[in-house]
Order: C-alpha cells, then sequence, then structure tokens
C-alpha cells in the first residue's frame, strides 16, 4: 500500500514538473534577468526604486496561474488560497507602505538619534525603510511555490532550506553578537532607552488605546510637527523615540 500511494505520488510530481518546465521554455522570453531593474510607476515614468530579478514580465501568465492552483497543496500562505491574487494592484495586507507620518517622522529622529544609531548597529536597517519597497509578486509566488507553512522552510529536491542568523545580518545589517534582549526587556537601564521609556509609553497607550487603531493614530499620539515654516526643529517628545522604535518594528520589521 505504502508503495503504490508512493509510485503515485511520484508519478504526479513527474507530471507537475514536465508541464512546468514546458510552460518555463514558453515564457523564457518574458523573464527577466537576474539584476537590478529600474522600477516604473502605473504610467511608465521611471521611478527612483529598483527590484530586483529575476521576475516576469507583465505578472504571472494564466496558464502558470492555473498549473500552480491546480497542482499544490500548501497554498495558506496565499491570501484565500489563490495565486492569482499576486497579480492585482493592490499590495498585500502586511506589506509595509511607506506614508506621509513615516516620510516625517524618519528624518526628525535621525537628526536626534542619528550617530547612537550607527553605534548601536540599526541605522541601516532603520534607511532601508526610508524608500518604499516594491514587492515583486512574481518572484514571491515563485518563492512560495516551495515553501512549507508546516517546517516553515523552502523545501527543494536536496533538501530543506531557511534563512540563518548570518542570512540576517547581511541582508539587514544587524550584529548577530551583542546585548540580550527579550521579551522581559532584560538590557541595560541607559537613559533614553525603549526599557526606561516603556512603562510611561504604556501607561499613555493605555489611556489613549481606542485612538490608536491605526499607524496614523499613534503617530498623531506620539509624533511632534517640526515648523514647516521656519524649518524648526521642535524639541522631543516625552516618549517620542520609544514610540519611533515600536512603530518602526511593528509596521516595518514584524510586518503587524
Amino acid at each position: 500500500m505504502a508503495s503504490s500511494t508512493s509510485t503515485s505520488a511520484e508519478v504526479r510530481s513527474q507530471a507537475f514538473h514536465t508541464e512546468f518546465e514546458a510552460i518555463c521554455r514558453d515564457i523564457q522570453s518574458s523573464i527577466r534577468p537576474n539584476i537590478l531593474t529600474p522600477w516604473a510607476d502605473d504610467d511608465g515614468a521611471p521611478t527612483d526604486s529598483c527590484i530586483l530579478g529575476p521576475s516576469i514580465d507583465g505578472g504571472m501568465p494564466e496558464r502558470l496561474v492555473a498549473h500552480l492552483k491546480n497542482n499544490l497543496v500548501d497554498l495558506s500562505a496565499f491570501d484565500g488560497g489563490d495565486f492569482q491574487d499576486w497579480n492585482v494592484i493592490r499590495p498585500q495586507q502586511q506589506w509595509p507602505i511607506v506614508t506621509p507620518d513615516w516620510e516625517k517622522w524618519l528624518p526628525r529622529m535621525e537628526h536626534f538619534f542619528g550617530q547612537q544609531r550607527k553605534d548601536q548597529g540599526i541605522y541601516h536597517l532603520i534607511k532601508l525603510f526610508d524608500q518604499p519597497l516594491v514587492m515583486d509578486r512574481s518572484l514571491l509566488a515563485a518563492a512560495l511555490c516551495f515553501w512549507s507553512s508546516a517546517t516553515t522552510t523552502m523545501n527543494f529536491r536536496f533538501g530543506m532550506m531557511t534563512p540563518t542568523v548570518l542570512d540576517m545580518a547581511a541582508l539587514f545589517g544587524l550584529s548577530p553578537l551583542g546585548v540580550e534582549v527579550n521579551a522581559a526587556l532584560v538590557a541595560p537601564e541607559v537613559e533614553g532607552s525603549f526599557k526606561t521609556m516603556w512603562p510611561a509609553l504604556t501607561r499613555l497607550a493605555g489611556n489613549k488605546a481606542k485612538n490608536m487603531l491605526n499607524y496614523s493614530s499613534f503617530y498623531s499620539n506620539f509624533g511632534v510637527e517640526d515648523s514647516a515654516e521656519d524649518d524648526a526643529i521642535a524639541p522631543l517628545g516625552e516618549i517620542e523615540h520609544a514610540a519611533f522604535l515600536l512603530y518602526w518594528l511593528c509596521k516595518f520589521v514584524f510586518c503587524t
């Protein structure tokens, strides 16, 4: 019985790969190379952003969409389990979007804490979100073909693969070494640190919880506006930096 099941799975797998390779040959001319490609907006005007290939020009072809949708089992990573969702214009719900509030808050906090962030090793990760991150839906869809939510790994023929701590250090510029930080906020209580400001932040957040149901309301409660008339930088708010870090972590790092 086990042998028969194994043989059946191998036959289905071979049929899937045969059709997949045939589709790939047909769309070969539409595949953009694995280089940085300038990104254009919906009107075709060039922008300051780039995308990292490979990607499919014009989005996922209908034939490939149907083939993947009809043959793959683990569709939990997709909204509603539909590969076609990656062709729509709107970003996915958790994809971090740069907003006018963030564009004002980021340079303001950099004025006060830019050097401190460099010393702490988080400067480049925060600056990573200075520009919008363009979602390459075709590349993500291709990667998710190999993703298993059961093991949280990419499953290939040669075995499982997953990002390592060193991969994260290379991508985000974070050091894998340093002072331990955990859910109990066991970290040095230096002046202005996140830990020292946490009690005040939670106290104010508790008082204003009903008014902080989105990031815009969060900024309105904790962000401080600089003067637009004389370019003067307003003094720091009581817990503004801690609130900024919480906003950055939740919106851009953890994508909540």
